[in-house]
């Protein structure tokens, strides 16, 4: 399947989540996507966007959160999975777009590609919930009961590389717009402070 595809199909199901979107096409193809603005879309810091997604998550455990991740980022932070199955947030569902490239910097293959087992690590770093989802079909029929378990979960979405992926406009803003679109969509919906009086 296709990564616009796979995120098409999530993002069908996603209902109230708050997704936090790593950096590069994860980010890219959501915003195409969704134009969600109640969305976080990670910059400058790749693998950060699963510790900011499982902070959230514990800072707000009654709001389910998303975490719409890329194979290049969880390598960059595969400690994450151990994090994640320690806190156990029952609110946190983890996908990760795996293409085996490095797509945003011209389809570099990634480390060991296509040998490893991103579901079989998580399920060994203690999240039982872990499965790969490889068909357009198969994960049409996993959507409601992934969106509906408990977390922790992780789900990963085996897709093409695309080389024509740098086509995908990215998001019109970025950095601090962003910072403030994404707090201020927070502060409307559950009626919590993110910012002080000063604006941070």
């Amino acid at each position: 399947m296709r990564a616009r595809e796979a995120i098409e199909m999530v993002a069908k199901h996603r209902g109230d989540a708050v997704a936090v979107c790593a950096l590069g096409m994860a980010a890219n193809e959501w915003w195409a996507v969704t134009k969600g603005e109640d969305a976080f879309y990670m910059h400058g810091a790749m693998g950060f966007a699963a510790s900011f997604a499982l902070g959230l998550a514990l800072a707000l455990p009654k709001a389910p959160i998303w975490l719409i991740n890329a194979d290049g980022s969880l390598c960059m932070n595969l400690g994450c999975l151990l994090t994640e199955a320690s806190q156990a947030p029952k609110n946190l569902k983890h996908f990760v777009i795996d293409n085996q490239v490095y797509q945003t910097v011209g389809a570099l293959p990634m480390v060991n590609q296509g040998r490893t087992d991103y579901a079989a690590i998580a399920r060994g770093a203690g999240i039982p919930r872990a499965r790969t989802i490889e068909t357009l079909d198969e994960l049409e029929k996993a959507m409601p009961g992934i969106a509906s378990e408990d977390g922790p979960s992780f789900t990963l979405l085996r897709v093409e590389a695309e080389t024509g992926f740098l086509r995908t406009p990215p998001m019109t803003y970025e950095g601090p717009e962003m910072k403030y679109r994404f707090g201020r969509a927070l502060e409307r919906r559950f009626g919590i402070a993110v910012f002080g009086p000063q604006g941070y």
